[in-house]
Parts: C-alpha cells; structure tokens; sequence
C-alpha cells in the first residue's frame, strides 16, 4: 500500500524516478535533504495548527496507566531480573534505521523510521542484538562459550494501528536476552529457556501476583525434529515447579527458529497471553557465525499494570 501512494506521489511530481533517486542517496545527503525538507514544514504551521495535528496524532498522546505505579514496577522488575543474573540495560530510544527489518522478518512500514540514519525503538530485543553482536566483534579473542544476559524494561513504538482495548502506538515491555554459542546437545538452547522460565515466572508470581504461569512450546523451522522433545524432558527434569508443555495447534511463524514460547497467566477470570519469545538468528547474521545462539523473551509489563487498574 505504501509502496503504491509513494509512486503516485512521484508521478504527480512529474518525476517517476522520485523515490529511487531520493533512496540511492548517501546517508548523509539524504539526511541533509530531509532535515531541510521538515524544517521548511515546520516554519510552515501556526500555532493552532500545531494544536489540531497534536490532537489527531495517536502517536504523540500520553499513556492511559498510572505512571508513577508504572515506573514503581519496572524497578522491580529490574531488580527481579537482576537477581536471575540478567543485566539491566538503559537501552536508547532510538535505534539504528533498519534494527527491525534487516536481520527479522518486520517490515519497516511498521517501524516510526527517523532521520539521522535512526529508528524509534520499536523491539528491545533487536537493539539489544545489535550491542551484544558489537561487543562480541571488538573482542580480539576466540568468542567465549560464557552465555551473555540482558534485561531492560523500554517504552515502544510501533506504527501498525491495533482497535483493541488496552493498546497504544506506544508502551512499555519488560525484555531479556541471552546470547552464546552452540556447544551441542542444545546446551545453550536448554540453559536459555530454563533461566528465561525461571525469571518469568518468578517475576509473575512474586512481583505482579499473578498466581500460576503456563508455559507453551511452540515448533518452528530451523532445528531438528527431536529438539523440543529434548528441551521439554530438561525443563521437565531439571524445573519440575514449571508448567511446561508443547502447544498441539503451534500455527505458523517464521520469525522465530526451532523454538516459540508464549506464557499464560490467569487474572480475575481473564486468559492473558503475557508474554512471547523464542531462538532467532540474528547474531547469526551479524557476525556472519552460525554458531551464534540467540535467545528472547518480553512481557507486557504496561498491560500487567492495566490489569491491576482495571483498564483491560
């Protein structure tokens, strides 16, 4: 669809090359152009102008939850997280344009894309790839089989429009990741989903009183058929406190490789799919390594907080 307006755009132009010219620009000419080109908008509004664009803007309108209750359990939440070994990380609130797209499946129509060769940050997850990957490439060494694990809680941005109760274009999740390299028997991949299990479900219970926390298993491409088989019998064996299964309808997913989790809670009668994760190969490509292991987790904690509000 935007592809189609951007061509009928440059055809009104009188130019049909418009948007390939404009994209094969360097990044610092194409940034110099469109810094001029919003600067020349801006002059152009009034104050009430301003005022009507503000409020037609879903983008810019201030979250519904109670903020200071907000940021009350996101230090929790670090601190949670932090006692589970996972390193609490402020993340910016911009990424590098193409975080999203490049390396994972999303398109970037669904990302708020910026100037300065930026993005808003619209997945932790992928900005964090992005650091671990660079530290990982500044070490002089042989990579280390140590596994790497960070946490953040991060307000989001995403441009795709949701007409469900309790969304908005911006929000606040609560994200974890570990990174390593495969060693074999699915080592990483068995140490990831049981210290990522563990930290959830002790987040859930324990700081946000949600009682019992359900986890599914869902199969996806990329590993061998016995490999959710041999994660399950190490959850089972090794956490036998954890409510694990494998999901019977798993549907569709190619964003994720061998492995998708989603977590379930249960809060006042309602059925709430609270969080979602899995392997993915995006370390695999930015190191050019495919023994690269990645592995993420995030959880609404915004809609936690709407939940204890009654705003769901």
């Amino acid at each position: 669809m935007a592809e189609k307006i951007g061509n009928k755009i440059a055809q009104r132009a009188g130019n049909a090359q418009l948007i390939d010219q404009l994209a094969a620009l360097s990044g610092a000419d194409c940034n110099s152009l469109l810094l001029e080109v919003f600067e020349r908008r801006a002059k152009q509004l009034t104050a009430p102008e301003l005022l009507k664009q503000y409020e037609q803007n879903r983008f810019v309108q201030p979250a519904e939850t109670d903020c200071i209750h907000l940021l009350q359990q996101s230090l929790a939440t670090l601190t949670c997280l932090q006692g589970h070994g996972f390193v609490p990380l402020q993340l910016s609130p911009l990424s590098q344009l193409g975080a999203s797209s490049v390396v994972a499946t999303v398109s970037q129509h669904k990302v708020v894309s910026a100037l300065r060769n930026c993005e808003v940050l619209s997945d932790a997850t992928n900005a964090l790839a992005l650091y671990i990957s660079s530290q990982k490439k500044k070490q002089k060494s042989q990579p280390s089989t140590e596994h790497i694990r960070y946490c953040t809680v991060q307000r989001h941005v995403r441009a795709q429009e949701f007409i469900i109760k309790g969304f908005s274009p911006h929000f606040t999740i609560g994200c974890m990741v570990s990174s390593g390299v495969d060693t074999g028997n699915f080592q990483f991949e068995k140490e990831a989903l049981g210290d990522h299990f563990k930290a959830i479900g002790d987040l859930l219970t324990n700081v946000f009183n949600t009682g019992k926390v359900r986890f599914r298993l869902q199969q996806r491409e990329g590993y061998a058929a016995h490999f959710i088989p041999a994660v399950l019998n190490h959850l089972h064996n090794s956490f036998p406190n954890l409510e694990v299964t494998e999901d019977d309808n798993p549907g569709k997913n190619n964003y994720y490789k061998g492995l998708q989790f989603k977590a379930d809670i249960t809060v006042k009668q309602g059925h709430f799919e609270i969080a979602d994760g899995g392997f993915v190969d995006w370390t695999q490509q930015l190191l050019n390594n495919k023994k690269e292991r990645f592995f993420i987790a995030g959880f609404g904690l915004e809609l936690l907080n709407k939940m204890e509000e009654g705003l769901l």
